[in-house]
């Protein structure tokens, strides 16, 4: 016991004689760059990370679709890009168009969504400096080879804000093998494109542009154009960002601008009356129902009203899944009529269990069916009702664009009946 009592003693006498009451002092570290000193982080910093400032924007963003919406719950591999945090990362990162796989447990949109730090002296250009991503974009539609810049900061919005990409399907067939499919077959729409040719609608494809086109109608772009035709792509508000309505003043009584990305119309004032967004959309509504009225007559599109009286309209395949013409009239012939979807998620690691089947039936809906492949150009009017049925602001990021593709659809299915 005493020895060891002596060599504790001992060491801390060493300690002490070693590092004294200050302690040794270190070498000198390297002078900067440029020998100057750094920001002053409270010029920098603070002019975000303020308690009162984040506390705001807090408030803000769990108003926001983007907050409330389901973001989390889409994690498979075509949706993670957009629908999650961890999605949006690895595609901006890596320049990637889909997530390499299904995200388990992936989570929500967030404030590290959309904003980083690629740097901390802000002076030259603030927005950028902490914004994911500002480079411009790949187009999903096409998987463009040529970047289109819209603009930094609304670059990170059009990275999500777009027609979906290319989506592929697997299925079991009654062979039980797993094979896949594409559903978006018809598209990009050529720039040679014949309007009267003939076309395939089959079971299990799409032409949906998935409620995230609203940069494509804000640039003029991606719409079915008919040949020799001309659109007019530029309108009042094609120089503005997407924050210049969609981050505008905030309204606390309504939870509206700012970080709600829900525009503030009062805020619009300057400009606008009150009632002008209102009337814009209910002129393009009315176009939308006029051209949809056309196709229910040509049998390419259904109508339903629901119990609440709700009217919809859904285009109606003229092909089964597996490509063979449905009959106009009854018959007893057995068609693939449906693709049903009995996906699953591994309770072992969380990845999802592709399982959909082809249903086999005679076909109930002989006497909607047109009996024949459509025409290009009636795909093209299908496509157009859909852009902006499914653009979610009923036209008013481009109005001039959004009623020149409804009335030219029009007018091009009146001219080929």
């Amino acid at each position: 016991m005493k020895r060891l009592d002596v060599t504790i003693i001992v060491a801390a006498a060493l300690l002490a004689a070693c590092e004294g009451p200050m302690g040794p002092a270190g070498n000198d570290g390297i002078n900067g760059l440029d020998g100057k000193d750094g920001v002053n982080a409270n010029t920098v910093c603070l002019t975000c990370h303020v308690s009162s400032n984040m506390a705001l924007k807090n408030v803000q963003y769990e108003a926001s679709g983007h907050f409330t919406g389901t973001s989390s719950s889409r994690n498979t591999k075509y949706c993670a890009r957009c629908h999650t945090s961890d999605g949006f990362i690895e595609i901006t990162s890596q320049d990637k168009f889909v997530v390499s796989n299904d995200i388990p447990n992936a989570t929500r949109i967030t404030c590290e969504t959309c904003h980083q730090h690629s740097g901390f002296d802000f002076a030259g250009d603030t927005n950028a400096k902490v914004l994911r991503t500002t480079s411009p974009v790949y187009l999903n539609y096409n998987r463009n080879l040529v970047a289109t810049d819209f603009g930094k900061i609304n670059n990170l919005c059009v990275t999500c804000h777009q027609i979906r990409g290319a989506t592929q399907e697997r299925y079991t067939d009654s062979l039980g093998v797993v094979r896949a499919f594409d559903q978006l077959a018809f598209f990009p729409f050529s720039l040679t494109k014949d309007d009267n040719a003939p076309v395939n609608y089959q079971v299990g494809q799409s032409f949906s542009v998935h409620d995230g086109n609203q940069s494509n109608l804000f640039k003029g772009i991606n719409g079915y154009e008919y040949n020799g035709q001309t659109y007019t792509r530029i309108w009042q508000h094609s120089g503005n960002a997407c924050t210049t309505c969609h981050m505008n003043q905030w309204d606390a009584s309504t939870k509206v601008g700012g970080h709600t990305l829900k525009p503030n119309e009062n805020a619009c004032e300057n400009c606008h009356t009150t009632d002008h967004i209102v009337p814009t959309q209910a002129k393009i509504d009315a176009k939308r129902i006029e051209l949809a009225e056309l196709l229910v007559a040509r049998k390419v599109f259904r109508k339903s009203v629901n119990s609440s009286g709700a009217t919809s309209y859904s285009a109606v395949q003229t092909h089964d899944f597996y490509g063979r013409l449905f009959a106009a009239t009854q018959t007893n012939t057995t068609y693939a009529t449906a693709v049903v979807s009995a996906n699953t998620v591994s309770a072992t690691n969380g990845l999802v269990i592709y399982g959909n089947s082809i249903t086999m039936a005679t076909d109930a809906s002989w006497a909607t069916r047109i009996g024949r492949p459509w025409k290009m150009g009636e795909l093209g009017a299908a496509y157009n009702y859909g852009y902006i049925n499914s653009e979610l602001s009923m036209g008013v990021h481009n109005p001039v664009y959004a009623m020149q593709l409804l009335q030219k659809s029009i007018d091009w299915l009146k001219a080929n009946p």
